[in-house]
């Protein structure tokens, strides 16, 4: 794909001509406005849910928060993204890392939970998309809006219908055209973003200014399990910026299009809640104290009007939108790329002979959602943290092992990081955030946590080996054989 060049050395002729699969960058279809479309709505849809940053310890704890996270959790995963994407420019993405570096049981492992934690995610933005209907067409535009943690009317068969319906519709994008795909989400991209930068000016000028000073608080009597909060919310808010490797082989001039698309989304991601957020505090009405998620249609009806809290409504069905049709279209690429190399059976890399979806991994995944859109999530989003986490630190894990064991491979964009020592620092705040992350998934949520989390991990050995007796799956890619 263009002019491949490396500051890490040549490649090595036999491996890396192995290793670069995928069509030839004229006919691959996205670009950096695609990955930076794709990333935003995989890692935030704008700054619902990012109330409890604020809440759980104060403004000034909870913004400094956010540029923490940004600089040295959501910045390196970037880079390494943006390296491993070049050197492996082709569908599967972090599957296939993983197994280049550590082997085929842990690129299975790496596939099972990342995908595994998509999926859950993916069921739910439907179940989210169908409590803001049902306040819009109730005219509840002032209550607080639907969180991970609403539970309200989701058995009737009746509202079960409108789910499935909402799932049908936001499915259709991912079985058109990659470029179509863009073009949509950019659509969407624009819609959630607009009436929050209305409503950042409009309640500063509301306020008369506002009062700054707001955003130096700290809440005096946060607890540990605030902190807890704060740290979870932190990491749900700014994890997902290693999505676009999935679809790697669509992109075309990766070594541009990687960087470029990754450096504007952790921009857009980082704005979309420190600037509303900021507003929205120095207002001061209602009290930051009293925030919870899903308090910004709240928010904007008292800051700046009802005609806001209505907007701010829309917004959120579709960001709803948005974070599916972009977490459904990272997993099919997932998909599409494990079977491409031995890891699933063949018929999941099929793609669409004039679009080029890969429409069976989209259709398989529209059953289990299907069925996943009437499960309770309360519960069940505890695993998806669990699984996502553990899936980064094997990405980061495996650009470590990557840069010791295959010094020679092409990487035609490379972390500007090469001692040892620099990349122990590069890598050590990631890990040190990860695993406070993943060990915040066993502690804390009472004697439940803990085993439902580990039969969720499990399920990864479990799902390996039926997949080898009952499929003969085998990875064949690169230096692994």
């Amino acid at each position: 794909a263009g002019s491949r060049s490396s500051s890490l050395g040549v490649a090595g002729e036999e491996s890396q001509s192995e290793s670069l699969v995928g069509p030839p960058d004229s006919q691959r279809q996205l670009g950096r406005w695609a990955i930076t479309f794709l990333v935003y709505f995989n890692v935030s849809g704008g700054p619902f849910g990012a109330e409890d940053l604020v809440s759980a310890c104060g403004p000034l704890p909870g913004l400094i928060g956010c540029v923490v996270f940004m600089l040295l959790w959501a910045t390196p995963v970037s880079l390494v993204t943006a390296e491993l994407s070049t050197a492996f420019p082709e569908d599967g993405g972090y599957s296939i890392w993983v197994s280049e570096a550590f082997g085929e049981f842990w690129g299975f492992m790496e596939s099972y939970l990342s995908w595994g934690s998509g999926v859950v995610d993916n069921a739910l933005y439907p179940v989210l998309a169908y409590q803001t209907a049902v306040r819009i067409f109730g005219g509840m535009w002032g209550d607080p809006l639907p969180s991970e943690d609403s539970n309200a009317d989701l058995t009737s068969w009746k509202s079960y219908a409108c789910k499935v319906v909402l799932t049908f519709i936001f499915s259709i994008p991912n079985f058109l055209s990659a470029s179509a795909f863009e073009r949509g989400l950019g659509l969407a991209f624009g819609f959630v973003v607009l009436p929050f930068a209305v409503f950042s000016i409009l309640s500063i000028l509301f306020a008369r200014g506002g009062k700054w000073s707001n955003l130096l608080i700290v809440r005096e009597n946060a607890t540990s399990s605030d902190v807890g909060t704060l740290l979870t919310t932190l990491y749900w808010n700014f994890s997902g910026f290693d999505c676009v490797s999935t679809c790697a082989g669509e992109v075309r001039d990766p070594q541009r299009s990687f960087p470029q698309g990754l450096a504007m989304a952790i921009f857009f991601v980082t704005l979309s809640y420190s600037v509303p957020l900021s507003a929205a505090i120095a207002n001061g009405t209602p009290s930051w104290s009293k925030w919870d998620a899903g308090w910004w249609s709240t928010v904007g009806l008292e800051q700046v009007g009802s005609w806001m809290g209505s907007w701010i409504v829309l917004a959120a069905f579709v960001s709803s939108f948005g974070q599916h049709v972009a977490e459904l279209f990272e997993d099919s690429w997932q998909l599409a790329g494990m079977a491409d190399t031995g890891m699933l059976p063949a018929i999941f890399s099929k793609r669409h002979p004039l679009l080029g979806s890969p429409w069976v991994a989209v259709l398989f995944q529209l059953c289990l959602i299907l069925l996943l859109v009437s499960f309770d999530f309360t519960s069940i989003l505890v695993v998806s943290s669990c699984l996502s986490v553990l899936s980064t630190l094997l990405e980061l894990s495996a650009f470590a092992k990557l840069r010791a064991s295959r010094p020679e491979l092409e990487r035609p964009f490379a972390v500007p990081v090469q001692s040892r020592a620099g990349l122990a620092l590069f890598l050590f705040f990631p890990f040190v955030i990860g695993s406070v992350s993943f060990v915040s998934c066993f502690v804390g949520g009472g004697f439940m946590l803990p085993v439902v989390n580990s039969l969720g991990l499990l399920g990864g050995p479990l799902s390996y080996i039926a997949l080898r007796r009952c499929t003969g799956a085998r990875y064949h890619h690169g230096a692994v054989r």
